[in-house]
């Protein structure tokens, strides 16, 4: 019988608990062996009224543009309470990547734009494209992110003449909770993978722990959070080919098809 290609590979996943459980899965799948400790939480943003006004005006929107799955449901429960959610039949959805257009089809959205690489600036490119030259001259943009995200969709959009409300759908915060399992995972020096799909899971590890990693290599589901994990002093092993949750697995399974390649870093692997 033929092991499934991450047996024996233990893996931390540093996701938010609401995100976690079905990377655990693709993971366990796999035949990975699974530590979750979520390195941030997700809390309400400083103006949680920003998204409910937004969630009642759709339908002026020429645009409505969400960067998470965590924004297309905050969206969801604030236009449901304005009973909004059916009426931007003229404007269009656009997500960052495939996981926040699933979540958009869940909520009854058939359409919406996805850019071939899953980054705020592709985005805006695929926006512009898909819009007409000058056409987002004075086009009204909704964008519902979290409240401390990258700044760089909506300076794209702005610089291509667009009007850009941006209407925080949350915030995070650094999850002290887990200092202790994170120290545990790391001591011991049994971990093979330590996993970031985002930049403030990264930032957060480093706050409770230090940029140390106990033996294990460190993966991440974008170049964007890659360059934030060396930022932070830590090495960077693979980075995700599709940035999203199974291009992760994905990569780590390409990795562990290649023995040896990391022999003089990760000894105990």
């Amino acid at each position: 019988m033929i092991s499934p290609p991450l047996a024996g590979q233990h893996v931390l996943v540093t996701r938010p608990a609401e995100q976690a459980e079905g990377f655990r899965t693709l993971l366990e799948a796999a035949g990975a062996t699974v530590t979750t400790a979520p390195t941030i939480r997700l809390i309400p943003p400083s103006d949680p009224g920003a998204l409910r006004r937004a969630a009642a005006r759709l339908a002026e929107y020429d645009w409505i543009v969400l960067t998470s799955v965590n924004a297309v449901h905050r969206l969801g429960e604030a236009a449901s309470k304005a009973d909004s959610m059916s009426a931007p039949a003229a404007g269009r959805f656009a997500t960052v990547g495939p996981a926040t257009a699933g979540a958009l089809r869940a909520l009854g959205v058939a359409e919406c734009l996805v850019p071939a690489v899953y980054r705020g600036e592709a985005l805006a490119e695929e926006i512009v494209a898909a819009t007409g030259p000058g056409s987002l001259s004075d086009a009204r943009i909704l964008l519902v992110q979290a409240e401390r995200g990258r700044p760089v969709l909506r300076e794209r959009l702005v610089a291509s003449g667009a009007r850009v409300d941006v209407a925080p759908a949350y915030d995070v915060e650094v999850n002290r909770d887990v200092r202790d399992a994170l120290s545990e995972f790391i001591e011991l020096g049994r971990g093979d993978w330590l996993t970031f799909t985002a930049s403030s899971a990264a930032r957060a590890f480093v706050e409770l722990v230090g940029a140390q990693t106990g033996g294990a290599l460190v993966a991440a589901i974008s170049p964007v959070t890659a360059s934030t994990l060396s930022g932070l002093g830590l090495p960077v092993h693979v980075v995700a080919a599709t940035h999203s949750m199974p291009g992760l697995v994905d990569a780590l399974v390409a990795s562990a098809a290649r023995p040896g390649r990391f022999a003089a870093t990760h000894g105990h692997a």
